[in-house]
């Protein structure tokens, strides 16, 4: 066994020094598989002085050195990669002003649920509804926002749920939560509210248009239930309210006739509520009370994907086996914090050991599979490159503080292709300063972007996945 190991590492030796000879007499390298850089601050210091003695007399003899020192620009684009996809971490779902709800039953990654819980709040300490009010009716109403992922023509079915216990304690609630809900619904209809979205819609509520909203009757027996609150400790304060009222858990059923779509909902304007219409003994007019879900009360949206079972083969074979050949040809990468791809480039740090080269650029190259996307299901508009570190954790590369236009990720439409700029976490990597860990690709905003993409594996043999490196070698 030493014998193999002591040959394996004299084949690789033997190999590094191949490359570099290659290099020499290459202007592009393709067939090396690897590319050899130097440490970036001493290419600089090489720089500066053929300025400085670019205008030196002929007799300067280390003028003339430099001078006749030859430069070969190149380009790499051979260099390993490994991809796999795998599943991503939960996201925190309870931050800023919106949840995403829907369902979407997609051809190639399979069915899909966002499902929201929430609570409602006591508008005021000591809510007084009136002398001897009776129920009208309660609906609980959802507003739109214009972000929305799918076929908005499918109809879709939503159940209204209970809860039978509080919100777990802790600040952050993430896709993956679950809370105990009471089996049966408390929608209005039994076989639950049947409605098309429409997030573009304006909604006619007593002879007033009203901003796009979903408006959903709940059951009089929930509603009673308000209505026998009133004048007792229930509404004296929000905790009392609190430990009555537990939540709301609002779900999709799992069949429809359709792809589907998944959209955003704005939780903390003034109109998402529960509302409560309603009579008194003293007036024949009709009262409407708001039970407001604000920013004081926690929410969070529940992510399902029903392991998959009908997605395509190419997916379910990496999730299930880590398939090595079905990931080079492609990859899967879902929002919601559902899919990413994992790739990493397992020699990079052993390029360092050829010296007398300057990377220009180092720029990773993702194209689409536009076999893929559809008009209803288009690529993701963005994606972003993370660091994974060997706990799992991901972490900004240092390219990405250096701005947007600089480090990229937005789909090139004309192309079908991403692109980013990670020169400098290649020079990192080379020169000993970052470690050559993994790299994470997930679609930008997972929190509440809806959207996904496949993308062309490493292995294809037509536009792979690729590494490009644009480097000046110095004879």
């Amino acid at each position: 066994m030493l014998m193999r190991i002591l040959q394996a590492k004299r084949n690789k030796q033997q190999l590094i020094i191949k490359n570099a000879d290659t290099l020499k007499t290459n202007r592009n390298p393709r067939s090396c598989g690897v590319f050899f850089a130097s440490i970036l601050k001493k290419a600089m210091a090489a720089a500066a002085l053929l300025f400085v003695f670019y205008s030196c007399t002929e007799n300067d003899e280390l003028g003339l050195d430099l001078v006749d020192t030859k430069a070969q620009l190149n380009t790499l684009d051979t260099l390993t990669i490994t991809a796999m996809t795998v599943p991503d971490d939960s996201v925190a779902m309870n931050f800023g002003g919106g949840n995403v709800m829907g369902m979407i039953d997609d051809p190639v990654f399979g069915k899909s649920k966002a499902s929201i819980y929430t609570q409602t709040r006591l508008p005021m300490n000591d809510l007084f509804l009136g002398e001897d009010p009776s129920l009208d009716s309660i609906h609980l109403v959802l507003r739109y926002t214009d972000n929305h992922y799918g076929a908005l023509q499918t109809h879709q079915t939503i159940q209204v749920h209970e809860l039978s216990e509080s919100f777990p304690e802790g600040d952050t609630l993430f896709s993956n939560i679950y809370i105990p809900y009471h089996p049966d619904p408390i929608t209005k209809d039994p076989e639950g509210y049947h409605f098309q979205p429409a997030p573009n819609d304006s909604v006619l509520v007593d002879t007033i248009m009203q901003p796009p909203h979903i408006r959903i009757p709940l059951s009089d027996a929930y509603g009673q239930r308000f209505i026998d609150a009133n004048d007792t400790e229930i509404y004296e304060n929000v905790p009392n309210y609190m430990e009555e009222f537990k939540g709301l858990y609002v779900t999709f059923e799992d069949e429809m006739d359709g792809i589907g779509s998944k959209y955003q909902m704005n939780m903390l304007t003034p109109m998402t509520s529960l509302e409560l219409f309603y009579q008194t003994e003293d007036d024949t007019l009709y009262h409407m009370q708001r039970y407001p879900i604000n920013e004081f009360a926690r929410r969070s949206t529940r992510i399902e994907h029903f392991g998959y079972e009908d997605a395509d083969e190419a997916l379910r074979l990496q999730l299930d086996h880590q398939d090595q050949q079905m990931a080079d040809s492609l990859l899967f990468i879902q929002s919601l914090g559902l899919l990413r791809a994992n790739i990493g480039f397992p020699f990079l740090e052993e390029l360092a050991d050829l010296p007398r080269l300057l990377i220009n650029k180092a720029e990773l190259v993702m194209p689409v599979d536009e076999s893929f996307s559809t008009e209803q299901l288009p690529a993701a508009h963005e994606l972003l490159l993370l660091r994974m570190d060997e706990e799992g954790e991901l972490h900004f590369l240092d390219d990405y503080h250096m701005g947007a236009g600089y480090f990229g990720g937005r789909l090139d439409e004309d192309n079908m292709v991403y692109r980013f700029n990670i020169s400098k976490h290649v020079q990192q990597v080379m020169d000993g300063l970052t470690p050559n860990d993994k790299l994470a690709v997930v679609v930008v905003g997972s929190a509440d972007n809806m959207s996904r993409v496949v993308l062309h594996g490493p292995g294809r043999a037509e536009n792979p996945m690729r590494l490009m490196i644009y480097y000046t070698a110095f004879d």
